[in-house]
């Protein structure tokens, strides 16, 4: 066997020395959460509506016609809750065909997280997330927001509504990932089906973190407040973590979010669903069939509900 000379020898190692640094160098490198949701605040800012609604829920002197003109300013935002007002919630007897009346059935609170939830779906239409269907995305979405209200009344929580809002965005971190890491998005999703487990973890291995945390760092970027974040940030983890005051709330959203997936996993490319957390069904006092007597009835509300958030 020829023995190389020291020259090709040495040549050899730089050689792979070099090809070594290269493949280091073309390794994905990944941000932080809050450098991450930095890249994309741009993109996904709330529109000034949103932000001037807060401020007048905000402030006592408010009265409904502040409120109304800030909702005509914005013709998403009027017919969003117009459909509202018209819809199955209210109950009204008489349709309504103003603005005012609309705002004055609803009221503030009502109006606020319509606004909220009509200036999400807008900015985050932003984002270039070609590796997810998007309707689909919403429909899973407004499902757990569904589930997310229904499973607060069964638990005798005081904020239905706010955990309606918290499960329509409980998913959009998954936006900003598949917006920055298409690539990587896509491989999280073929990984968990190869290996058979939630995507969150198969997220937490390659970027260090995931959707859940994304999420809650863009909301807390947009100045919600922690009792609408802290269910989303908490809802993938252990059960553990949360206080005994958060505790209610992040079980209710881990439960939304599982029966949200289950409902819409119904090929064999779906993401694999986790299995209900004992300590969530122990802390809310939601039974499994208590989840299965309403999936049996939730298509016609979540239809009405993409009826008012997403009509086109």
């Amino acid at each position: 066997m020829r023995i190389p000379d020291a020259k090709f020898a040495k040549d050899a190692v730089s050689i792979a020395d070099k090809r070594a640094m290269n493949k280091r160098e073309k390794a994905p490198v990944f941000t932080t959460v809050a450098s991450l949701v930095d890249g994309v605040s741009d993109l996904v800012s709330l529109p000034q509506a949103y932000v001037r609604i807060c401020d007048l829920v905000e402030d006592p002197d408010t009265c409904a016609r502040d409120i109304t003109e800030v909702v005509q300013s914005d013709p998403a935002l009027a017919g969003r809750v117009l459909r509202l007002a018209n819809s199955a919630y209210t109950g009204y007897p008489t349709q309504i065909d103003s603005i005012d009346l609309a705002v004055r059935v609803l009221g503030m609170d009502q109006i606020h997280e319509m606004a909220l939830a009509t200036s999400a779906v807008g900015s985050l239409s932003n984002l270039r997330v070609g590796v997810i269907d998007i309707y689909n995305f919403w429909r899973m979405s407004i499902y757990c927001a569904v589930c997310a209200r229904q499973f607060a009344i069964l638990a005798g929580l005081a904020s239905p509504q706010r955990l309606f809002v918290s499960g329509l965005l409980h998913n959009v971190g998954n936006l900003v990932l598949a917006h920055a890491f298409p690539d990587e998005f896509t491989e999280c999703h073929r990984q968990a089906i190869v290996k058979a487990q939630p995507c969150h973890l198969i997220q937490r291995e390659l970027f260090g973190y995931d959707y859940a945390e994304v999420g809650a760092e863009l909301m807390y970027q947009w100045k919600l407040p922690a009792a609408l974040v802290r269910p989303i940030q908490l809802h993938t983890g252990a059960f553990t973590d949360p206080t005994e005051d958060e505790q209610p709330c992040a079980a209710v959203m881990h439960l939304a979010a599982t029966t949200a997936l289950a409902a819409m996993s119904g090929s064999e490319d779906g993401e694999p669903v986790p299995e209900y957390d004992p300590i969530a069904i122990a802390v809310t006092g939601i039974e499994r069939e208590m989840i299965d007597d309403f999936m049996e009835e939730a298509d016609a509300e979540v239809s009405e509900v993409i009826a008012i958030l997403i009509p086109d």
